[in-house]
């Protein structure tokens, strides 16, 4: 079998590099050959959410999407590090923040003992932190009204070590 050989991504040092490239192959890919910063950027144009009451507008295309920081006290609740992370985000720019993290939506659900976890005895310490961040993002971009703080609600099932790292504890349907 032949063995075939792909130019790597970084070895193009220009977009007009890149392009005759992908015509070579036959493609026909068309893109911008700069970035532009806002205002002019697609990405500093606010775009309609679709939301429970109809539409709500989110302030530009910057998104921060959920990750696993698994740093939360072992009761679920945001530890100093979420907190920090958090209130990151929030002062970043991206208008809609889907949530630092993927939170369980059970003490036994959790992939991790440090992850968080939404219940009535944690939910007000995730009310609070989300204050703050509406807070820190108004303070630093004095504006708040098109930013949008979600959370990914998640079961981690045949994946669960809630009480350790080291013991899967599945919970099968």
């Amino acid at each position: 079998m032949a063995e075939s050989s792909y130019p790597r991504v970084a070895s193009f040092r220009t977009a007009a590099e890149l392009a005759a490239h992908i015509k070579g192959l036959g493609w026909e890919v068309p893109f911008d050959d700069a970035i532009l910063s806002a205002p002019d950027s697609p990405l500093a144009a606010p775009f309609q959410l679709p939301w429970h009451k109809g539409w709500r507008q989110v302030g530009n295309r910057f998104a921060v999407q959920p990750m696993e920081g698994w740093d939360a006290q072992t009761d679920g609740t945001p530890s100093d590090l979420t907190r920090r992370r958090w209130m990151r985000f929030a002062r970043s720019g991206a208008k809609l923040i889907w949530g630092g993290e993927a939170v369980a939506v059970l003490p036994e659900a959790r992939a991790n003992p440090h992850q968080l976890l939404l219940n009535e005895r944690t939910a007000p310490s995730l009310a609070d932190l989300r204050q703050q961040m509406v807070q820190a993002h108004r303070e630093r971009f004095d504006e708040g009204r098109d930013l949008v703080i979600g959370l990914q609600l998640t079961h981690s099932g045949r994946f669960c070590r809630p009480r350790a790292e080291t013991r899967l504890e599945p919970i099968i349907a």
